[in-house]
């Protein structure tokens, strides 16, 4: 067997030359100008780490697939990476993290995210946005601050927190995200959230804003009603909903979105809602029927068919309704990514406002990463996630060297991946706001 021999060098080499795309889309995003005027916490010595290099190297450690502030400082050593960003003390340590992000609160966290997140989307122009808003759940482990034991569906009894996001479909971005204790409601909250992401994007930028059966409710809907907001809510099958329903005679058939999907339309008020509104009623019959007779007609109606019932603002018809709905799914995409690439279920803090804070930068990474894609990566037609970005182009060997009084920092590419490298420097070079975009 062939035996390679091995040896040390001192030389400060880097597998992570290829993160100066990333470095370049941040640097001409606008974004560290709008961190550095954003009041972030700050240490008192002059010795200890900037905040402004804190809350970059937290996105870097998100980006290069760390889960927690440990693996974060294992790049402490990499002068490549501090070069690149200018860090004057290198990447923080594991505590300089934890003392830094224990500086923050929620009522911070609100002022600063919602002042960054209506920079970042005032400098995108697309016409007519479709928001979709869902929550998830981050199982935790230990001892921290709001994590409660609530509705854990992968671990049972499992204290938790439930992120509440909303993101935009056309540009796979998000626009406001909170991370909450584990025993809430989706809809607990939910007004708030709301009247904050008004703050971050106005409602006459909203085309269409979408939410699953958690939303539901009259409070929530008469908010977007009153602001203009046009919606498309799933509504949850009551008792008394269902009834209505068994009593439809008229069903018309499209096979547009599902070919054996039945559709009707009715007007319905909940006993303690304000008003009546639009309901989409959409049935399809079960694969396993069993042909069994049952007593009653609401029975009847479960037994043979799936229902679902949307509630909405719009006049589009029933089956385009239905349509635009399950488009939605798209942003359980964005939240899987976001766990499994950005660590976004990792980085917990003993307070709940650290953790809020590393989450919602975790968030802004994710959202310049998403402006690279689509701005710099022209050439690829398939929507990369970080997973393969971090191999194909950020996992690119590097090392620094004196040029004159600068340095400059050498990558190891030859043949095809240096010109497909060099293709993102280029297209970087053009990079700056305002950031136009097609709508979908």
């Amino acid at each position: 067997m062939h035996e390679l021999a091995h040896e040390f060098t001192s030389k400060k080499i880097s597998p992570w030359g290829g993160l100066k795309f990333f470095q370049q889309t941040y640097a001409r995003s606008g974004l560290r100008e709008d961190l550095l005027a954003a009041g972030l916490p700050q240490f008192t010595s002059n010795n200890a780490n900037k905040a402004i290099d804190l809350v970059e190297g937290m996105m870097v450690g998100a980006v290069l697939g760390s889960r927690r502030t440990a693996h974060t400082a294992l790049l402490r050593h990499d002068e490549v990476i501090q070069e690149m960003f200018g860090w004057k003390h290198g990447m923080g340590s594991q505590s300089a993290f934890s003392r830094y992000f224990n500086r923050y609160g929620i009522v911070e966290n609100d002022r600063i995210f919602t002042e960054l997140m209506g920079k970042w989307w005032a400098r995108i122009e697309i016409d007519k946005l479709t928001i979709d808003f869902d929550s998830t759940v981050v199982t935790r482990y230990g001892e921290q601050e709001g994590a409660k034991v609530g509705y854990n569906p992968g671990k049972h009894g499992r204290a938790s927190h439930q992120p509440l996001m909303a993101f935009c479909d056309e540009l796979k971005m998000v626009v406001n995200g909170w991370m909450r204790p584990g025993d809430e409601h989706p809809a607990d909250d939910v007004q708030s959230f709301l009247d904050q992401l008004l703050l971050i994007m106005p409602a006459e930028r909203i085309g269409l804003l979408r939410g699953d059966s958690g939303f539901y409710g009259d409070p929530f809907m008469k908010s977007l009603e009153e602001e203009n907001v046009p919606y498309i809510i799933r509504g949850r099958l009551t008792s008394a909903l269902l009834a209505r329903i068994v009593r439809i005679k008229e069903w018309y058939n499209d096979p547009a979105v599902f070919k054996d999907a039945q559709y009707a339309e009715l007007r319905y008020k909940a006993k303690n809602w304000s008003r009546g509104r639009r309901a989409i009623v959409v049935r399809r019959p079960k694969k396993d029927r069993d042909g069994q007779s049952v007593l009653f007609e609401g029975e009847a109606m479960h037994k043979d068919y799936d229902i679902a019932v949307y509630f909405t603002t719009t006049t589009l018809s029933a089956s385009k309704v239905h349509a635009l709905y399950n488009q939605r799914g798209e942003c359980e995409n964005r939240i899987k990514e976001l766990k499994y690439d950005y660590g976004m279920d990792g980085f917990c803090f003993k307070t709940m406002g650290a953790t809020d804070a590393a989450f919602r930068y975790i968030l802004l990474a994710y959202n310049l990463m998403a402006l690279f894609k689509q701005k710099v990566m022209t050439t690829s037609k398939v929507p990369h996630q970080l997973s393969t970005i971090r191999f194909q182009c950020i996992a690119v060997g590097s090392y620094l060297v004196k040029n004159g009084r600068s340095k400059v920092m050498k990558l190891s590419a030859e043949g095809r991946r240096r010109h497909f490298l060099e293709h993102f420097f280029d297209q970087v070079e053009f990079l700056k706001p305002p950031f136009k975009f097609l709508a979908a």
